[in-house]
């Protein structure tokens, strides 16, 4: 599926394509810290934070990339 072009050109991201970024981007994060517990909610909204602050400015970021948030 290609993303479409919003109104100030930035590509739409599917709610489904959405929920698969921040879910990898909180999986990175986890592991980052060791998979402790505790952090789960905290790195879900980071995560969250993260992908609606790339979509929004139209920015796209590769699954290696995403480790890197």
């Amino acid at each position: 599926m290609e993303p479409s072009a919003g109104p100030e050109g930035a590509a739409a991201v599917s709610p489904e394509e959405r929920l698969r970024m921040v879910a990898e981007a909180a999986y990175f994060r986890a592991e980052r810290r060791g998979f402790a517990t505790g952090g789960e909610v905290d790195d879900w909204i980071q995560a969250e934070t993260e992908i609606d602050r790339l979509t929004a400015s139209g920015g796209s970021r590769s699954k290696h990339s995403l480790r890197h948030m």
